[in-house]
């Protein structure tokens, strides 16, 4: 599966992902691949906050010592 990443584009840029289709001006969600990557890189798209796949996975809590 791959994984994908919500995106919005800066300013009025109206861009298309080879396979995820056209980015909406409220944010879309495409596939975190080589296309998006560079996108972000240079600063044409930018990964919104909010998204959960974008954000680090928490360490698992230690279990109770007794």
């Amino acid at each position: 599966m791959v994984r994908k990443i919500r995106v919005k584009a800066v300013g009025d840029l109206k861009l298309k992902h080879p396979t995820a289709g056209a980015i909406r001006p409220e944010g879309s969600m495409w596939p975190a691949d080589q296309f998006t990557m560079r996108r972000i890189r240079d600063g044409d798209i930018i990964v919104e906050k909010g998204d959960a796949a974008a954000r680090p996975k928490a360490k698992p809590a230690a279990a109770p010592q007794s």
